[in-house]
This record gives structure tokens, C-alpha cells and sequence, in this order.
């Protein structure tokens, strides 16, 4: 008995320690498992300290190198006009409504979109960096849903939203938004953190064009004295700007604002008025509270300015050049000769019974004629094609690979200078009549003539639909004979812009080459712009009966260029000078890729808004 119950007590003893042993065991498995995850659990802290800050980052690449790509394919798309500019809607091109259509500008977005992808670094790849020691970091940027693959994760399709008009108007600068998605990952050892990210990408675009003036000049006098007047023949009715100053002399009439900044010429805000002695007065914005002097008493029925910013020139059209190569006509000739011309497609033809815009070059002794299609669908611009050997032909941009244009964005780029630019002849040949001139723009046409050097018009230029009944003028008992001129951008398309960067703008007079001269009453009917002056010339020789020259648009150069010398109110020499204002310029319509003061792009104001962010982590 006694011996059993020692056996019982070992047993005891031993079943005890056995315990204490399994106990312990599972104590130090639970310790180690402990420590284990408690270091995962630094890990993931770590890890997710990462991923937030680059969630960070990637806010700041947004703003940053994705905005300036962004940039680019706004201009881009833009150029090759896939997308509108600010005098309608960027993204919904050709629509005069309150709102921009919500699918058009969803489908412009998307196309935004798809342009964006690919030029971003990896196509939207950032990383993998390294932050520290073993810590790594990868940013997914995409605009699409298409995420790239990236730092060990494969590719992947996600959803994002519709782009959106967001605010703005038609003429003005106009906000949109872009939905995005941006995938941060994160990773230390084992352990990796995901944050995913959805967003909205705020930006404005804007297009204050050069156009909407009747006219601008950054140097209005020819030194520091009064030396071009306005005087009672002179009449504008849309907006005129001066760098410089005004000099004015009896009674001029401006039907639009008018305003002058003072810094070129003078120095001085204000402007010169002429007195009854024959001398001028520079009077200060504080001297012409009403603004009259003497015999002086200019009208401005829209308000005067005498302290407006400046308005700075362009310096190059390199922008125009590389539109022109990429879906328009690129003449790389100094010495070429431009016909634009309208018509009907032959029967028979590629093009039979449809409506094109005629292109005719001739450089050296090589003439080739284009034809711009109208596009079936939306009614504006289509195909560009080239006559070869009899054949129409597709012309092909400067892209690689070279591919056909077949939306022509309405430049026309002469390299070194354009010799000649003109509409057809007037019929009979000969004929000082302008209503027998036919027309040079297609109603469906958008047309910027742009050159370096310079560039002589040596012949009518009329519009197929002209916008306006008349021309501006003075009736013999004082009063203002102003022109019905429709004002919707939209009601007549036809547009034409002349423009030259490096040089003058002249009408062609007094030339041996009677071909380099214009017929008597010339019609113009275009927005111009010069780098130097637009003048006639041979102005102080040519006969006064070439009558006057009529300009339907607006006139900018940097410095006023003269039309004739006249005595009094009678012409000695040159050609009288006729300005109307094309209406459509104030309410957004603008010659494609005519200069503009803040060049069609993204404007500074950006902003990404984060609306959503998911986590994940893996171990």
C-alpha cells in the first residue's frame, strides 16, 4: 500500500512537470509570437507613415510634372482641333449654349484623357523609390482607370468618373475637371501598405485673343510728341487699346471702349489733343474729366481708359508653325504666292458636289493646289487633300508616323515671307466694282495666314457669308452710319486671321508688277496683326485713286502704320482707310491660332481635390 502511493506521487510529480513544460512551451510560443507581430506591427505602422507621405508626393507630382503634361496635350489636341478654344467651349467646340453639353465635354474629357496617359513617366508609373534602409515606395497615377504595371504589380483596370464643366463662360476663362485614381504602395520587408486614392483633377483654360480688337497698337506715335491723330474722319466701333498714347484732333467717334496704358511713347498716362492754334497738349488722366481740350472733343460712347495694364506682343509664332505642320499647310518658301478660293467638288471627283476651301501655292515656279473638305458630320473643317499628277491625294502631318489630316486646323504657315496673298480676281478681269469680286473664304471655313517675314495681300479678300451689311461711315450731317454686323460667332463661321510675326503686313500699291497691286476699293475682310506695322505701300507716291481700303475686322500692330497723306479731309496720295468691326471677335469667334494674349492652355490655377482613399496591407 505504502509503495503504490509513492507510485501515485511520482506519477503525480511527473504529470505536473509535464504540464509545467507544455505550459511553458505555449508561453514562450505565445512570447515569440508576440514579439513577431509586434515587430509586423512597426512594420505596418512604418509602412503606412510611408504610403501617407506618398499620398503626399503624389498630390505634389499632380501639380507638378503630371500638370505640365497635362499642358501639353490640352495644347496638343488643341492644334490638331480635336478640342475648341474659349471663344465657345474648349470641350464642347461649336456650342453657344449657356452650359456646355455635359456628354460632349464627358467624351472631350475622355479624349483629354487617353492623351495624357502615355506622355506621363511610365505611362503613370512613379518609382519604386527608396525612402529608407529597406522601405520602397510606388506611386500609380491614371486618368483612364489603366493602371500601369508597376514595381512588381501588374497591371490593372479601375474606375474613375466622367470628366465635368465645373464653371466659366464662353470668351472667358472656363474650369473643368478631370477624375483621377493614384495607387500608393508602400513596403518594408514582408509588410506592404496600400492607399488608393480618388481624386479630381481642377483646371482652367482660357483664350483672350488677340482679335477682339478693332485695333491695338503697343507704339501709337513716332516718338514723344503727337505725331498720328485721330481726327473727325476717324470711326471705330469695337474695342481700340494703345500701349502708348492717343493723339486726337476735332470730333473722332469710337463706338467701343478705348483705352491707353502710357508706357511706350510718352511714359505718361494720358493722351494729346490737338488745340485751335494747331499745336497739341498732352493732357493727364485727371485733365480730362470730360475728356475735351480746345477744339478736341473726342466720343466715346463705351468709356475711356487712360491707365489699362499693358498689353504685351507676342514675340515669335512658333506656336502657329507647329500647327501648321501638324494639321495644316507648312510653305517653306520666302517668296510664295497664296490664292484662297471656294467651290463645289466636280462630278466624277472624290469630292463630287461637296463643298470645299481652296488652297492655291505657287513657290518658285511649282504650283500646287489643296482643297479643305467640308467635314459631313460636323459641318467645319475636314480633309486636307493635294492635287498629284491629276489625283486628289491625303496630305500627311509632320508626326511620327506621318498620318493623314483629316481635320485641317485652318493654318497656313509661309516661311520667310509670303509674296502674294489674295482671293480670286474680280470678273470681268479688271473691274474697280468689289461686288465682282468672288469669295476667297468657304462659309464653313477658319483660316490664319501666318508668316516670319513679311506678307503682302495683293488682292480682294471677301467672306462667302459676310457678317456685316455695310461699312462704317459718317453721314453728311454728322451722324454715324453703323452697319447691321451679327454678333453670334456661330451664325457665320467663315473667318479669316493675317499675321505676321517677324515683319509687316502691306497692301500691295505702286509695284512695276501690276500682279503685286491691289484693285481700286479693295475689300478686306480680316482680323490682322503685325509685328510691324500693316500700311500701304509706296503710300506717299501711289495715286489717290485707288480709292480706300476696306477692312472688315480688326487691325493690331506694334506700330501705327500709314494708309496715304491727305490735306485736310482730301487725299494726296495712297489710300483712304475704312474700318468696320467684325462683332463676332468681342463674342469669343477668333481666326484659328491667332495670337492670343494668354495663349490657349492651362491657366495657373489648378487644383487636385482627394474625394476617397482605401487601405490595404499585406504581411
Amino acid at each position: 500500500m505504502k509503495q503504490r502511493d509513492q507510485g501515485v506521487a511520482i506519477v503525480s510529480v511527473l504529470m505536473l512537470v509535464l504540464i509545467l513544460t507544455g505550459v511553458f512551451a505555449v508561453m514562450t510560443r505565445l512570447t515569440i509570437l508576440n514579439i513577431q507581430q509586434s515587430g509586423d506591427s512597426v512594420r505596418v505602422t512604418r509602412t503606412l507613415a510611408v504610403a501617407q507621405g506618398g499620398r503626399n508626393f503624389g498630390q505634389s507630382l499632380l501639380q507638378g510634372p503630371v500638370g505640365a503634361r497635362m499642358g501639353d496635350a490640352v495644347v496638343s489636341l488643341a492644334q490638331l482641333n480635336l478640342i475648341g478654344n474659349a471663344a465657345t467651349w474648349v470641350f464642347a467646340p461649336g456650342y453657344t449654349t449657356t452650359r456646355p453639353p455635359a456628354d460632349i465635354v464627358a467624351q472631350k474629357l475622355d479624349l483629354l484623357s487617353t492623351n495624357i496617359q502615355p506622355r506621363l513617366v511610365g505611362s503613370g508609373c512613379y518609382g519604386p523609390y527608396t525612402v529608407t534602409g529597406n522601405q520602397r515606395l510606388s506611386i500609380r497615377v491614371s486618368f483612364t482607370g489603366n493602371l500601369p504595371a508597376c514595381d512588381g504589380e501588374p497591371a490593372t483596370t479601375v474606375g474613375v468618373g466622367k470628366g465635368r464643366f465645373l464653371s466659366g463662360a464662353r470668351n472667358s476663362t472656363q474650369e473643368y475637371s478631370l477624375p483621377y485614381v493614384m495607387v500608393v504602395a508602400a513596403s518594408e520587408g514582408t509588410a506592404r501598405r496600400t492607399l488608393t486614392v480618388n481624386g479630381e483633377y481642377r483646371f482652367t483654360v482660357g483664350n483672350g485673343s488677340f482679335a477682339r480688337y478693332a485695333l491695338l497698337t503697343d507704339q501709337h506715335q513716332q516718338g514723344s510728341s503727337a505725331s498720328i491723330y485721330f481726327t473727325s474722319r476717324t470711326l471705330f466701333n469695337g474695342p481700340v487699346h494703345t500701349n502708348g498714347n492717343f493723339a486726337f484732333s476735332g470730333e473722332p467717334w469710337f463706338g467701343g471702349a478705348v483705352s491707353s496704358s502710357g508706357v511706350e511713347d510718352t511714359g505718361r498716362q494720358g493722351g494729346f489733343f490737338a488745340a485751335s492754334n494747331g499745336s497739341a497738349a498732352f493732357r493727364t488722366p485727371s485733365q480730362l474729366n470730360p475728356p475735351r481740350y480746345s477744339i478736341t472733343e473726342p466720343e466715346f460712347t463705351n468709356g475711356v481708359s487712360w491707365d489699362a495694364p499693358e498689353i504685351p506682343f507676342p514675340t515669335n509664332s512658333n506656336d502657329q508653325a507647329t500647327a501648321a505642320q501638324q494639321a495644316g499647310l507648312f510653305i517653306n518658301s520666302s517668296n510664295s504666292t497664296v490664292v484662297l478660293s471656294t467651290g463645289i467638288g466636280e462630278a466624277g471627283s472624290v469630292m463630287a458636289g461637296q463643298r470645299y476651301q481652296g488652297i492655291t501655292v505657287t513657290a518658285g515656279s511649282t504650283t500646287t493646289e489643296y482643297r479643305v473638305l467640308e467635314d459631313p458630320v460636323n459641318g467645319g473643317p475636314g480633309a486636307l487633300l493635294r492635287k498629284v499628277a491629276g489625283v486628289w491625294t491625303p496630305v500627311l502631318n509632320s508626326l511620327v508616323p506621318p498620318t493623314p489630316i483629316t481635320r485641317f486646323n485652318g493654318v497656313i504657315y509661309g516661311n520667310g515671307g509670303i509674296a502674294s496673298l489674295r482671293g480670286p480676281a474680280r470678273v470681268p478681269a479688271g473691274s474697280t466694282n468689289p461686288n465682282n469680286a468672288p469669295p476667297a473664304l468657304a462659309s464653313f471655313a477658319g483660316i490664319t495666314v501666318v508668316s516670319n517675314g513679311d506678307i503682302r495681300i495683293t488682292g480682294d479678300l471677301k467672306y462667302t457669308d459676310n457678317p456685316c451689311d455695310g461699312a462704317l461711315s459718317r453721314n453728311s450731317n454728322g451722324t454715324i452710319n453703323v452697319p447691321n454686323c451679327s454678333s453670334d460667332p456661330l451664325a457665320q463661321k467663315n473667318v479669316l486671321g493675317i499675321y505676321s510675326s517677324g515683319g509687316a503686313v502691306r497692301i500691295g500699291a505702286g509695284n512695276s508688277n501690276t500682279a503685286l497691286n491691289v484693285p481700286t476699293d479693295v475689300q478686306i475682310q480680316a482680323t490682322i496683326m503685325a509685328d510691324n506695322t500693316v500700311e500701304v505701300e509706296n503710300y506717299r507716291s501711289v495715286s489717290c485713286s485707288l480709292g480706300t481700303a476696306y477692312i472688315l475686322g480688326g487691325v493690331i500692330q506694334r506700330k501705327y502704320g500709314a494708309f496715304g497723306t491727305f490735306s485736310g479731309s482730301s487725299c494726296s496720295t495712297g489710300l483712304g482707310r475704312s474700318f468696320t468691326y467684325d462683332q463676332r471677335m468681342l463674342n469669343g469667334l477668333a481666326p484659328p491660332f491667332f495670337p492670343t494674349t494668354s495663349m490657349t492652355n492651362l491657366m495657373p490655377s489648378r487644383q487636385v481635390i482627394q474625394y476617397g482613399q482605401s487601405e490595404q496591407d499585406r504581411r
